[in-house]
């Protein structure tokens, strides 16, 4: 059997995870808190050969990446009552037996987009109908936001405005008059890797009152956070989402507080730098 001995041992795992920045922010964070810790990434394709192969090598905790947030649900020995109600999970946590998840991502959201307008009672249009979709949708439901969803497979997403007892615009409607947004939230693989130039909707659609985020970080301005931008939006990047939800993580693994410290500085300085060297 092997099992680490001098650090702990973390990672996110997904498909793809090369454009990750999870492991600069998160090892910042290790730094700065003096830990002995690693945090790497890895590409997984059989997810529940690889959970048992992560767990049987000592991992401590996972950040769970797409496409594996709502099928880690059904895998892990347990996950705690929000990731049940979101149907998806974006961490894990080693136990004897297995991993116990518990969902993060609408912390970051909501953290992020309270850090710039109010949310509670606000009208929020997600597009999306995946696991980030979801956990961004508790968040709303949680302060009372008035909820619709779009998504381009109509089935999908109407079935998701249902469970919420949300409204939903099929994406090739959005532009229509009648429908107001305050907030926008991109939840969506759009816009990373071959996708980099896809704004999924036209830029018509946006106007400047709208707050609006893109949970895609890498790059941090897709075309469709540029085309708010240029419609006079209050724009707010994924890294935010991505620093909050990591900053969440941490605490559930650690079981000590990280919001408020100046462990959070450092994993945001760890972005920033990150982004800005183009060999990342």
């Amino acid at each position: 059997m092997i099992r680490p001995e001098q650090k702990k041992l973390f990672a996110v795992i997904g498909n793809p995870v090369h454009h990750s920045l999870s492991p600069v922010m998160m090892s910042a964070c290790f730094k700065a808190l003096g830990l002995p810790a690693l945090y790497t990434a890895f590409y997984v394709d059989e997810l529940e050969r690889d959970l048992n192969i992560l767990h049987k090598a000592g991992f401590s905790g996972l950040s769970v990446t797409l496409p594996y947030k709502e099928m880690v649900c059904r895998l892990a020995e347990r996950i705690d009552t929000t990731a049940k109600e979101i149907g998806a999970a974006n961490t894990l946590r080693r136990t004897d037996l297995g991993w116990e998840g518990c969902n993060t991502d609408w912390t970051g959201a909501l953290r992020a987009l309270s850090a710039v307008c109010e949310v509670s009672g606000r009208s929020a249009l997600i597009i999306g109908a995946g696991g980030a979709a979801r956990a961004v949708a508790y968040g709303f439901r949680k302060v009372g936001a008035k909820l619709t969803i779009s998504n381009r497979c109509v089935e999908r997403g109407s079935s998701l405005s249902k469970q919420l007892a949300a409204g939903f615009i099929p994406l090739s409607k959005l532009e229509k008059p009648g429908a107001k947004f305050d907030i926008v939230v991109q939840c969506t693989s759009s816009g990373m890797g071959e996708d980099r130039e896809t704004t999924i909707v036209p830029a018509s659609f946006f106007k400047p009152e709208m707050t609006v985020m893109d949970i895609v970080y890498s790059p941090r301005w897709t075309a469709f956070s540029r085309a708010a931008k240029d419609a006079g939006c209050t724009v707010i990047s994924g890294l935010d989402m991505l620093l909050y939800q990591g900053a969440a993580q941490l605490e559930w693994w650690l079981g000590r507080p990280i919001f408020e410290t100046p462990a959070v500085d450092a994993m945001r300085q760890a972005l920033e730098e990150a982004v800005n060297d183009k060999t990342v």
